[in-house]
């Protein structure tokens, strides 16, 4: 999923600042082992595309033989106050985002985005806000 998003979620015409210029958006894995507001300071980041540990159940005919897999995978995005960012707007675009990449590009198929749960984190004097959404598809043997 990583992947996937890091080749199709970038689109810097949907991800833009508060006065309409590109910013600066990053596709990671779930629980770095560093602070993750040092991403947003040190690094000038306006919004990360987290990945999450995936779930996967095995679909099976009606002989009990394995032909696919149902995948969930959670994605967060996370944003945070910064000057010419708003942290909700950047939320909104990514959602917009999120949305434009799993009916753009399915590969085989269909990628819905199940699901919404906001969170917000006071991070030393910083807010974070995050939203995490649910990858939902499936995917056969081969």
């Amino acid at each position: 999923m990583k992947t996937y998003l890091d080749t199709y979620f970038n689109d810097a015409a949907q991800i833009t600042g508060d006065g309409g210029g590109a910013v600066n958006v990053i596709v990671a894995f779930d629980n770095p082992n560093y602070p993750i507001s040092r991403v947003f300071i040190d690094k000038g980041v306006k919004l990360i595309a987290s990945v999450g540990q995936s779930e996967s159940q095995s679909i099976v005919d009606s002989d009990h033989y394995p032909v696919g897999y149902d995948e969930k995978v959670p994605v967060t995005l996370a944003a945070m106050d910064q000057a010419g960012v708003t942290a909700i707007l950047m939320l909104e675009k990514g959602e917009a985002e999120l949305r434009r990449v799993a009916e753009t590009y399915p590969f085989g198929s269909l990628r819905r985005i199940t699901g919404s749960k906001p969170e917000t984190e006071w991070h030393g004097g910083f807010y974070i806000f995050k939203v995490q959404y649910v990858f939902s598809y499936k995917r056969n043997l081969t």
